[in-house]
């Protein structure tokens, strides 16, 4: 299998990491973007990251279906029913909504001051303090190590802290720091981590 990815995405990463819990073989393709095309390689019609090339089978897109795929490739971590299940499906879609205000919000920052948006930067801005504080609430919930929710919500605090690094989320919740630290020396996690440079 081939992932076309970016480590620098949050989407992709999660992938990345499952993919290295579960000792799942599979080849990183590093993609840039091809402007009005999105990334250049990956059978996406969307044109974006991260797509999971299948031999045989149809490429995969959309990074929670990639993940569901891989975990089901031996011993799920995402519970088959129930709600446990629902629980787990709900705390990843908190993750990757960290992920879409923290890149929302990036780009609303980086255009040309006389594009800037006020009322929109501050609505991204806004939706990343109440995700964050929401998961916050819920950090005993949380689990560790690895679980289909906790994937997502790392990627995201991560990607927040890179792209967002305006809102010091650690300060502002100590506890979710401190359950972010017991992943950061995991292999997986390590492995991984793209933001040391710009």
């Amino acid at each position: 299998m081939k992932l076309y990815c970016n480590p620098i995405s949050p989407y992709a990463r999660k992938a990345m990491i499952l993919a290295r819990v579960k000792t799942i073989a599979m080849t990183e393709a590093d993609v840039t973007k091809d402007g009005a095309n999105g990334y250049t390689a990956g059978d996406n019609p969307a044109g974006k990251i991260p797509a999971l090339e299948r031999p045989g089978f149809s490429t995969l897109m959309d990074s929670p279906v990639i993940c569901e795929y891989l975990d089901s490739l031996s011993d799920p971590i995402l519970p088959s029913g129930g709600d446990a299940r629902w629980t787990q499906l709900r705390l990843h879609a908190l993750g990757d909504a960290i992920s879409d205000a923290t890149y929302n919000y990036r780009y609303e920052t980086v255009r040309a001051p006389a594009l800037h948006w006020p009322d929109m930067i501050a609505r991204h801005d806004q939706a990343l303090r109440n995700i964050i504080g929401a998961i916050a609430q819920e950090v005993d919930k949380l689990g560790a190590p690895w679980e289909f929710g906790n994937l997502a919500i790392i990627c995201g605090l991560d990607y927040c802290s890179y792209r967002a690094g305006h809102f010091d989320w650690r300060a502002a919740h100590p506890a979710l720091a401190t359950w972010h630290g017991r992943f950061i020396s995991d292999a997986a996690w390590t492995d991984t981590y793209a933001y040391n440079a710009d």
